[in-house]
């Protein structure tokens, strides 16, 4: 498992060290690797105690990768634990693979949001700052209005953004639903207000803006 875990790393961290799309001293870029390294060596323990659990739970990979839409349009594979049992070629919605079993740890992987800690990979990597625009599904971004899309797909996603702090009620409207009912609930109520914090955040971004948000984030447990 240590053994897996390194070439993880190194598969992803050394792109994005080298990713030439930066300038050399690009402050952003320089907190997103700081901060992502130190999470990642910080939680280091905590991963491993998840990855036993979650090979323990149900057969399968410790790790699965998801697909998101990145900076100009670009597929990123996107890490994540594996919360659950499904087809390889299932379909991705919003509520997870069509026909996908969810197992009793991905159920708490879920709730807690801890599903979405490997995504720091993707921040090492390069495909993900930790503050931007929350990253869709491809299908849902067919649904962004033709001039907010070319806004928004032309900044690299995020892991936070400003809906992460204002729009906290979103498990709350999608609470119970399933199917065509979470659809529709998602796409006609969840992700206008996304792509407006979206927009919000890309006209206010900067240094101080992205650490405003960090802060807010990390004072959420408090309110």
């Amino acid at each position: 498992m240590a053994a897996n875990a390194g070439r993880v790393l190194k598969a992803v961290i050394m792109p994005g060290l080298c990713d030439k799309s930066f300038p050399p001293f690009n402050m952003k870029r320089a907190v997103d690797v700081l901060i992502a390294a130190g999470l990642l060596l910080a939680l280091l323990p905590l991963w491993l105690l998840i990855a036993v659990l979650v090979r323990l739970d149900s057969p399968g990979p410790v790790l699965t990768r998801s697909h998101r839409v990145g900076r100009n349009g670009r597929m990123v594979k996107v890490w994540e634990f594996r919360t659950a049992i499904a087809d390889p070629d299932a379909m991705e919605t919003i509520g997870g693979c069509e026909g996908e079993q969810l197992t009793r740890m991905g159920a708490l992987l879920r709730r807690s949001g801890l599903a979405r800690w490997p995504t720091l990979l993707n921040v090492l990597k390069g495909d993900f700052s930790v503050v931007g625009p929350r990253a869709e599904l491809p299908r849902y971004v067919g649904c962004y209005p033709g001039d907010v899309r070319k806004r928004v797909l032309a900044v690299k996603p995020g892991l936070v953004d400003l809906s992460t702090i204002a729009f906290r009620n979103e498990r709350q409207l999608l609470a119970g639903l399933e199917g065509d009912a979470l659809e529709t609930a998602y796409v006609e109520q969840v992700l206008p207000v996304r792509l407006d914090y979206a927009q919000r955040y890309i006209e206010q971004r900067g240094f101080l803006t992205d650490l405003k948000i960090l802060s807010g984030v990390l004072l959420l447990p408090l309110r």
